[in-house]
């Protein structure tokens, strides 16, 4: 686990790992400079259970972190798991239980829901039960499983394929998930065993340009790979990609994004109060947009439509 100024939410994503049963772990967290407390919460945790084992170092960034925290495991097979997330009960028995099945899957990954700041469930990741769907959704669609801390792994694979890539300071799950799916197969667990947050600031909730430049550096990458070619020439250019990403990182990413985002979610989850409610936020950082006004509009048009019904009912 990464962690990077993540004290509001470290305490359940440390709880829901060291509280899992029915398997042996060792929980490296990589403290990646944290200037809010978080390394004090890390300390405290390691105190009270040995299996906690903590690295604080300067910030680099989450593939870095991701780097030394692979480099140090010692079981051999690695699990992720995000700061601001937690795993559900049972996750990592279930995990392991499916990755020694017979067909010997090198990437192991589980259902996942996200939720929204105040908890609204705004989508569930497919279930993806048949292997060779889930490998065709990695190789062919270039999308990753599910949420990026419920990735479990190999670790002799992880390795041989060349582990997370310092190169990619974004996106780094889906250049590694394709990376596997090429060396084995992969497999998904169908129940919702890891619950992840999309929220303004978070890496999933940024919706900005630098996620999408590393994406179409890493299908060049896989199309070189493809081709018998080298990608060191492609790899160079994500370097210097992420050079730019670290020196714009302070530039503040407007909120609208997320927000909208949300909206759409629950209208599609067909809870149009709530969506109406992220609507307003999203319209309150850009008032102007005429997309967001319409969909507000629809949001509440299905609010009254649904308490009309209930009244009549």
């Amino acid at each position: 686990m990464g962690v990077y100024n993540n004290a509001d939410t470290l305490g359940a994503a440390l709880e829901s790992i060291l509280s899992q049963e029915g398997v042996d772990l060792e929980f490296i967290a990589i403290d990646d400079g944290s200037t809010d407390g978080s390394a004090a919460i890390l300390d405290e945790a390691a105190e009270k259970d040995s299996r906690l084992k903590v690295v604080h170092k300067n910030n680099e960034g989450l593939t870095r972190a991701l780097i030394d925290g692979c480099a140090l495991a010692s079981a051999p097979w690695i699990a992720r798991q995000d700061a601001d997330d937690v795993s559900l009960p049972g996750r990592l028995r279930r995990q392991l239980d499916r990755a020694r099945q017979a067909d010997v899957p090198v990437l192991v990954s589980c259902r996942a829901e996200c939720v929204a700041p105040e908890g609204d469930v705004l989508f569930v990741t497919d279930g993806l039960d048949d292997p060779e769907a889930a490998r065709r959704r990695v190789l062919r669609e270039r999308r990753t499983l599910s949420a990026h801390g419920a990735m479990l792994f190999r670790k002799d694979v992880y390795q041989a394929v060349g582990g997370y890539r310092a190169e990619f300071y974004y996106a780094q799950d889906v250049d590694l998930s394709i990376r596997l799916a090429e060396a084995g197969r992969v497999a998904v667990v169908a129940d919702v065993l890891y619950r992840f947050q999309f929220a303004p600031g978070t890496i999933s909730g940024r919706k900005n340009r630098w996620p999408h430049a590393f994406y179409r550096l890493i299908l060049q990458s896989q199309a070189a790979r493809a081709a018998g070619r080298p990608d060191q020439a492609i790899l160079r250019q994500a370097l210097r990609l992420g050079r730019r990403c670290v020196e714009c990182r302070r530039t503040s990413v407007s909120r609208f994004p997320a927000w909208y985002f949300m909206g759409n979610c629950l209208l599609a989850a067909k809870n149009p109060a709530r969506a109406v409610h992220y609507f307003r936020r999203a319209l309150a950082v850009r008032p102007w947009s005429l997309r967001a006004w319409i969909r507000w509009l629809q949001a509440r048009r299905q609010t009254l439509h649904a308490s009309v019904q209930e009244v009549g009912a």
